[in-house]
């Protein structure tokens, strides 16, 4: 949910919003992409972001802790989360492994 939030807040002031959301089964893994219509996050700013207490946002308006709570949640979960920095959107992408049907 957390990088839905993320992805609203980052589109409300331009013109073209939309947020996709996309699934893939690699392997034994499961990759959801959550990309915006936004055009990428600073590098200067992207070297920050998973840390805890860091936000772009202002003063009242965010903790900092959204998506360094998602990295501890994905990691506990043997997951991943990272920015996708190839992309010409903002997109992070969070793998989890593929749980097997057990009978």
């Amino acid at each position: 949910m957390n990088l839905l939030y993320n992805a609203k807040d980052a589109i409300k002031n331009l013109d073209e919003k939309w947020i996709r959301i996309q699934v893939e089964f690699v392997n034994d893994k499961v990759l959801f992409r959550i990309t915006d219509s936004g055009k990428g996050i600073p590098n200067e700013i992207a070297k920050k972001i998973m840390q805890p207490f860091f936000t772009t946002k202002e003063t009242g308006s965010g903790t900092g802790l959204g998506l360094s709570v998602s990295l501890g949640i994905a990691k506990s979960h043997s997951g991943t989360l990272v920015l996708n920095e190839d992309s010409p959107n903002t997109e992070f992408i969070l793998t989890l492994p593929q749980k097997q049907n057990q009978i």
